[in-house]
């Protein structure tokens, strides 16, 4: 192995030493590859592998691998999409409101758009609370504005966040929102599309079907949802809205209680046979995801998936301080 390679990013040359790791390279050379998590579980940083060959530490798929994780070890040309990014954003809650028993809808105003591409996801930091993930789409009616972030998000009984969602976070609460993040975002193409999600995981493959019907009108969609039952089917209006449009192949299904034209099961048990010309976009529990990559993979077909792990960031001391003192703020207002 050669102590120096030569590397092409997106047509431009850098030399690396044998052995980093392919996003350390592209910084030498005053190049970002689009990145978050550094641990290869986000898949951020899958990139292309033109010609030459590098050190895949075992994130290959196909002709493409995780540089946070992929090392030099020779000559090598590498592409990767551009995408918008991280950046930073100040803001407010403006709404919160329940869409299903288990889900709710919040809104957060910016002081100015965030750019990203539908499907990618962003860190939202709530004052007094560790930030969580969350994937921004549009209003169920299809509606979205440039300087919102629009999000869906389960209310866990033990959730840090989420369990106050509507008690301690309401309209007028400050954030900060960083991204976007994340490789399941719309990309061109003429096949058809296949666009499945469990739970919340609808908010990224919404943003994702509203966008191809906007922009790709012509591409064939067919779309699967499911949810643990059939009072958190909350996503019915934006089917709605995609049946207007056009949209004939959706299937909704419901672990329990369902009855026509609901489908009982799990959204697996309704996946079609894909193919070569098929690119599938999959977000939602990691069980779901891990399913249909195995599924998309056997058939040769592109798949993007965003699997919804559980947070494990506990609330900081920091985080604890600032709502003890907004807390304080809040009853000081109050006695006023």
């Amino acid at each position: 192995m050669p102590a120096r390679c030569h590397l092409v990013l997106n047509g431009k040359p850098v030399a690396a030493q044998a052995g980093e790791c392919l996003i350390d390279a592209a910084i030498g050379g005053s190049i970002l590859i689009p990145h978050d998590c550094r641990s290869g579980q986000c898949e951020s940083c899958r990139v292309t592998v033109v010609s030459g060959s590098v050190d895949a530490q075992g994130t290959a798929d196909g002709n493409t691998v995780l540089a946070c994780q992929a090392t030099v070890s020779g000559d090598a040309e590498i592409q990767f999409d551009a995408l918008p990014p991280p950046t930073k954003r100040a803001g407010v809650i403006t709404e919160i409101r329940s869409l299903s028993p288990d889900v709710v809808e919040m809104v957060m105003a910016t002081t100015a758009p965030l750019e990203f591409r539908p499907g990618q996801y962003v860190r939202l930091k709530l004052s007094g609370f560790p930030a969580r993930e969350y994937s921004p789409t549009c209003r169920l009616d299809g509606s979205s504005k440039s300087a919102e972030l629009v999000f869906h998000i389960r209310r866990l009984p033990n959730g840090i966040v989420s369990r106050e969602l509507g008690s301690t976070v309401k309209p007028g609460y400050t954030a900060h929102v960083q991204g976007p993040f994340g490789q399941a975002y719309l990309r061109d193409g003429k096949g058809p599309l296949v666009l499945i999600s469990g739970g919340v995981g609808w908010a990224p493959i919404w943003s994702l079907a509203r966008s191809a019907r906007l922009i790709q009108p012509r591409r064939e969609l067919f779309i699967i949802v499911g949810s643990r039952d059939v009072d958190n089917l909350y996503m019915r209006p934006s089917l709605d809205w995609l049946i207007d449009d056009g949209v004939r192949e959706i299937i909704a299904t419901a672990e329990t209680g369902a009855s026509r034209p609901i489908r009982p099961g799990l959204p697996t048990h309704y996946l079609p046979l894909f193919g070569m010309e098929d690119t599938v976009y999959v977000a939602g529990p990691a069980g779901l995801v891990d399913a249909v990559k195995n599924k998309a993979r056997s058939a040769s077909a592109r798949c993007y998936a965003d699997a919804f792990l559980p947070s494990s960031q506990a609330m900081s001391l920091m985080d604890k301080l600032a709502r003890k003192w907004r807390g304080r703020q809040e009853a000081l207002g109050q006695d006023a």
